[in-house]
């Protein structure tokens, strides 16, 4: 019996440690030849593989052209420098196995391009490409790379192999790069894809990829300067959030630019936000399957709102003529910020029935906070307005105090009689039974 049991522990033992190899691989050591040139050569491309181990990219200590790439084996730091024209992928080539997570890091330094995952067969569940300065004279792509022009492509790429990211993010605080895409390239997959732009210059941004399939797009920019902007390039995009919250775009497009017909690619829906403080040179509807979106056929859903102090050009108008685009305002509350249509009141803010029932607090008016002067909340808003609330103290009334009652009933003879027979009773039953008890001794 208990070498029976010893049998199953062991068996389930090993049954967890295979799934646990499985499903948790750990990263591999970067591949990038053994010639010391820093790189492996696919067709006429110079690649270099990191394998899921995270990796930085920086300035040659030499001064020459290219980049140094440095990352840890163990508790030892390596460090290889490339030329200016490599190629380096956050994960595999030709490889089934799932890496986890990959990360690039780039603070100097010249590359090509950059790919958050792998080249041909691969899959990476987390990518993240960070550029916190240096040059990309080609793409950041967040996804993984499927065709990727004069590599050894053929065998090991096409719709019958997967190119697979689960989750890529890209983040740009300074530098450079020609393009940039949120998902892949080719034949590749991204369910997810983000992208963070926070300064640094770029010429061509786009929230998918620049083919594949991309799922969920979304893009965030708080600065930088940016020549081109657009949801779609070629392939899919199930959806896209686009928010600019600052920065100078000089073409921002809803879908795919019209400039260029190769931009073929289809998007499902896009919700776009210009907020205060942002510039966009010039708005355009765009096009999603290589249609003007808004015309007939076309069953892109967008939204667009565009907020006070924005600055925001729409060279041709009548391309947004059924398309709801809205301007909103800001209406700060003490301390309370909502967003408010133009040319609405504030009777249209929600919240606004709670702002005024407080309790204990008799609701007056609204007052300007800078001017105090009285705000007459029917007035229809186009601009952004600071209010405080004016209450006044609902005084309680002061409970009435009533005294305890008393037994007021008057003592009459009946009461002091009954008294007297009571006590009386009582003492002539002690007597008897004082009696009693001597007469049974």
């Amino acid at each position: 019996m208990k070498r029976k049991f010893l049998f199953i522990l062991l068996l389930a033992f090993a049954f967890f440690a295979f799934f646990t190899l499985t499903d948790n691989v750990k990263a591999a050591q970067p591949s990038y030849g053994d010639d010391g040139n820093g790189y492996i050569t696919l067709g006429s491309q110079k690649c270099f593989f990191a394998n899921g181990t995270h990796i930085s990219i920086e300035e040659r200590d030499d001064g020459a052209q290219g980049a140094k790439i440095v990352w840890l084996d163990g508790t030892e730091t390596k460090t290889v420098n490339v030329p200016s024209d490599i190629n380096v992928f956050g994960g595999a080539h030709h490889d089934a196995t799932n890496y986890p997570s990959t990360k690039i890091t780039m603070n100097g330094g010249t590359v090509k391009n950059i790919f958050g995952g792998g080249l041909h067969q691969s899959s990476v569940t987390n990518a993240e490409v960070v550029i916190n300065g240096g040059k990309v004279t080609g793409s950041v792509t967040g996804g993984g790379a499927n065709i990727f022009a004069n590599s050894d492509s053929g065998s090991h790429t096409g719709s019958s192999f997967e190119t697979v990211v689960t989750n890529a993010t890209t983040t740009i605080n300074n530098g450079s790069a020609f393009t940039v895409y949120g998902g892949g390239e080719g034949y590749s997959t991204t369910n997810n894809a983000t992208l963070n732009i926070n300064g640094g210059t770029l010429s061509y941004v786009t929230a998918g990829g620049s083919n594949g399939t991309t799922g969920n797009a979304n893009v965030k920019i708080t600065s930088g300067q940016i020549a081109l902007l657009q949801s779609v390039n070629r392939g899919q995009v199930s959806s896209a959030d686009m928010r600019v919250l600052g920065g100078t775009i000089d073409k921002l497009y809803v879908g795919g630019e019209t400039e260029d017909s190769n931009v073929t690619g289809s998007i499902g829906s896009v919700g776009l936000d210009i907020t205060g403080g942002s510039v966009v040179n010039n708005l355009y509807i765009g096009k999603s399957g290589g249609q003007l979106i808004g015309t007939n056929g076309n069953n892109t859903k967008v939204d667009v709102d565009l907020y006070l102090g924005a600055t925001v050009n729409i060279p041709n108008p009548s391309e947004f003529q059924n398309i709801p685009v809205t301007h909103y305002v800001f209406v700060t509350i003490d301390d309370n910020r909502f967003e408010l249509e133009t040319g609405k009141t504030l009777a249209d803010i929600p919240e606004l029935p709670a702002i005024k029932n407080v309790a204990g607090k008799e609701f007056v008016h609204f007052v300007k906070a800078d001017t105090g002067e009285v705000f007459d909340e029917a007035t229809q808003i186009n601009s952004n307005t600071d209010l405080k609330v004016v209450y006044k103290t609902v005084e309680k009334p002061t409970p009435e105090v009533v005294p305890d009652k008393k037994d007021e009933t008057p003592k009459t003879g009946e009461n002091n009689i009954f008294n007297i027979i009571a006590i009386t009773s009582l003492i002539f039953s002690l007597v008897g039974f004082v009696i009693a008890s001597k007469i049974k001794r």
